[in-house]
């Protein structure tokens, strides 16, 4: 993209800043905005009565919203809360199609970037069918190795499925490998 179409981005978005916990999206709410993360990490989370289940998680620099909610405007499934502390821009959906309308190629990297969200959703699935939890735990950390310094590891657990317990027992086994 050129200068001049982002300075377009720029002035249709506006910046926020979240705190450690906030919520951005509750499940229930209309997704009004697109997020583009500048810093920091957020997660996506289904909540049933008292239990969280960890959808995905969004490190910076990334785009994303809670889509079918964004694009149909009906109630999301599932909540955004900030993981760290977060810088943002809040782009809504009015303007999202001003920007399509004045930069003619960001049809085409939005479609991209969509489908990149596809198949990173098809990866995730795909290895929670086909994987136990510790080779999850350990593709996660090959992909994603910053998660263990940034990430509870209580909400890591959630996001493969298994307990904290069950976690704490993966990687003592797998610590346990590393020193034999």
């Amino acid at each position: 993209m050129k200068e001049s179409e982002f300075s377009i981005l720029e002035d249709l978005t506006n910046k926020k800043k979240y705190r450690k916990g906030d919520t951005i999206l509750k499940a229930g709410q209309v997704a009004e905005n697109i997020i583009f993360l500048n810093f920091g990490i957020v997660s996506s989370v289904y909540i049933q009565k008292t239990k969280k289940f960890i959808r995905d998680f969004y490190f910076s620099p990334h785009i994303f919203t809670e889509q079918e909610s964004f694009e149909k405007q009906i109630p999301a499934k599932f909540s955004i809360i900030c993981v760290t502390d977060i810088s943002c821009h809040l782009m809504s959906k009015d303007n999202l199609e001003n920007a399509y309308n004045r930069i003619p190629n960001l049809k085409g990297i939005a479609n991209d970037l969509l489908f990149t969200g596809f198949v990173n959703i098809s990866n995730r699935l795909e290895s929670l069918l086909t994987l136990n939890p510790e080779r999850r735990y350990l593709k996660l950390l090959n992909e994603n190795p910053k998660l263990l310094h940034e990430i509870p590891l209580k909400m890591i657990a959630s996001y493969l499925g298994v307990t904290d317990v069950a976690l704490s027992r993966i990687r003592s086994r797998i610590s346990k490998h590393k020193i034999n």
